[in-house]
């Protein structure tokens, strides 16, 4: 068993409750977003990418295949 006393969980999270509260403070997205969010995803991920690629190539390179 998950939970050892139920009750006291359903009675700190009422899921309705949790759903209508995001629901409400939740924000549509502006016009610039989906950009900026791609750009951020890209300034993040791509030196991480390109370092584990050079040291691919690095090692493939070093063992002569």
């Amino acid at each position: 068993m998950l939970f050892l006393h139920k009750r006291k969980f359903e009675k700190l999270v009422d899921e309705k409750e949790a759903v209508n509260n995001f629901a409400k403070t939740r924000q549509e997205m502006e016009k610039g977003d989906l950009k900026a969010m791609i750009i951020a995803a890209l300034i993040s991920f791509l030196p991480v990418i390109l370092l584990i690629a050079g040291g691919m190539f690095l090692i493939a390179w070093l063992l002569g295949i």
